[in-house]
């Protein structure tokens, strides 16, 4: 075979193995003359946890002690843009209409009072019952009692998850997905070097102070959504500045459920053996044409690195298969409030999120989870609710909280393939709100004034509650940025935020230099003061 053929005959296989394994699983060095593909530590790594130095005595202090720091994330991306107004953060007295005004309409929890398509009918429909359609949870910032709103019941009903839930507001100004989706996914604006989804941090960490192993550390699990691409929500996957072992594993769900076939590199049929072998060969030649002469050591090559780490990663998706329980591999479907949905990405999704990090010897340390709902609101996304706001919400809100409650743990009960709040925290994020305005049946897009949750992990009795406030007209009072958020994530997992890879002092929004930055994410947005 010529050497142009060689070129092709790489090419075609190594573009088309990367991205059948979900670009990148395992880490791994440039491979040494006659070797194969094996996970190594991240050799683009910088030392653990300080972005290339050792922390100071004042910079370990600002970190979560070990006894808060969650075992493994549970990141649910709630896409489309969560409304707070009638879910995580409803202050009763902010909307009311003017009772001397018939021309005045109610805004955020109210902005729905006198619609044809009630909340508290959707409420009926949706189970509800005898509760009320409101319960108090605690004061913000401002003093006003928040509750939470009829939708959330099936979290509402279970007190250990409410008594661990820290509710953030948050703010920032970008008004479209294709830039709040991979803003609020990375705390970083598109088209910057560093936008890397804290998957990528958490594994490219893991690889520098453990060590890679066969299955990943991360992962980001996309629902098939038709529009998901244009809402940039594969930023989930990003890797940033780090080295290409450092991408999560992209598992793609669409309606016949896990794409199983792709990961097994079933389009080969019975060649799988003979091409890995052509492949390997090829690259034992390539790497003695990059080896130094006299001692075989190969130059450092990110490019080189890059798709060692990809060919790893192909032959090791088998394993990631066998780690998920088959019935979670295939299509489910759903019912809530009275419509049906098939696939139920909701269901999905959380099954697959919690089978890898509950997994017994090789459990994930963060997920993230991009809800595809149980079925796509009028707008895009699950919580794009633009032309039929309450009975989308009603659904995919209520659903939600459904399947998310029915996987965790409840007190006493120490199922260990469930989640543990003692172990790990989910967190509840989302690109945007929605606009404390009514629009012809719908909401708009309201970044100024939103919530993020935290639950569980370092959220005790002690941090839980409400953080910061959001005005009558709809704008938080101060509030975190998506960056804060990552940030702190990063902070609470045992992990420096700050490094030329991940994050800067100027992306938060509070401190003069590493250490006040990290402390006020530390006091203000985890609830851990000093």
């Amino acid at each position: 075979m010529s050497r142009s053929s060689r070129r092709h005959f790489l090419r075609g296989f190594g573009a088309a193995g990367l991205g059948a394994a979900g670009l990148g699983l395992a880490a791994c060095d440039g491979e040494a003359p006659g070797a194969s593909p094996t996970p190594l530590a991240d050799p683009g790594a910088p030392p653990p946890g300080s972005g290339g130095r050792e922390l100071t005595a004042d910079e370990l202090a600002a970190l979560l002690p070990e006894s808060a720091r969650p075992d493994g994330i549970l990141d649910l991306f709630l896409l489309g843009g969560l409304n707070p107004f009638d879910t995580f953060y409803v202050v009763e007295e902010h909307g009311r209409p003017n009772p001397n005004d018939p021309n005045s309409a109610g805004e955020m929890w109210h902005a729905f009072a006198d619609y044809e398509e009630s909340i508290p009918d959707w409420f009926q429909r949706c189970d509800g019952g005898n509760r009320p359609l409101l319960e108090p949870f605690g004061l913000d910032a401002a003093g006003f009692t928040v509750n939470l709103g009829p939708f959330l019941y099936p979290l509402r009903d279970r007190p250990d998850i409410t008594s661990r839930m820290r509710i953030v507001v948050m703010r920032h100004e970008e008004t479209t997905h294709q830039s709040g989706v991979p803003y609020g996914l990375c705390g970083h604006r598109r088209n910057t070097p560093r936008l890397a989804g804290t998957g990528a941090h958490l594994q490219a960490h893991l690889h520098a102070t453990r060590g890679a192993r066969t299955t990943p550390d991360s992962y980001v699990l996309l629902p098939g959504l038709q529009d998901l691409s244009a809402l940039n929500a594969d930023s989930a996957a990003a890797m940033g500045l780090h080295s290409g072992s450092a991408r999560p594993m992209t598992l793609r769900l669409n309606a016949g459920g896990v794409e199983v076939d792709a990961l097994r590199r079933v389009a080969l049929g019975d060649h799988v053996d003979v091409v890995d072998a052509a492949v390997a060969q090829y690259q034992k030649q390539f790497a003695r044409r990059m080896a130094f002469s006299g001692n075989g050591e190969v130059v450092r090559s990110a490019a080189w690195s890059d798709y060692i780490s990809g060919r790893a990663g192909l032959l090791a998706a088998p394993d990631v298969v066998n780690l998920l329980d088959p019935t979670a591999l295939g299509p489910q479907e759903g019912m809530e409030c009275e419509q049906f949905g098939s696939p139920d990405y909701t269901k999905m999704g959380l099954d697959i999120a919690t089978q890898l990090l509950t997994h017994p010897t090789s459990p994930a340390a963060y997920v993230s989870d991009v809800d595809g709902g149980l079925a796509a609101a009028s707008g895009g996304g699950a919580y794009d609710t633009h032309f039929f706001h309450v009975p989308e919400s009603a659904r995919n809100v209520t659903h939600m909280a459904r399947e998310l409650a029915a996987r965790i743990n409840e007190p006493g009960e120490e199922d260990p393939r469930k989640l543990d709040l003692d172990r790990h925290m989910v967190m509840l994020t989302t690109e945007y709100g929605r606009s404390p305005k009514q629009i012809g049946g719908g909401l708009d897009h309201w970044p100024y004034g939103y919530v993020q949750v935290l639950i569980g992990g370092p959220v005790t009795e002690e941090q839980a509650g409400v953080v910061g406030s959001i005005d009558p007209f709809a704008n938080a009072d101060g509030g975190f940025n998506p960056a804060d958020f990552r940030a702190a994530a990063l902070l609470a997992t045992g992990i420096w935020p700050f490094s030329d890879r991940s994050f800067a002092v100027g992306d938060i929004s509070a401190g003069n230099n590493e250490r006040d930055c990290a402390m006020y994410l530390r006091e203000e947005l985890l609830g851990y003061r000093s």
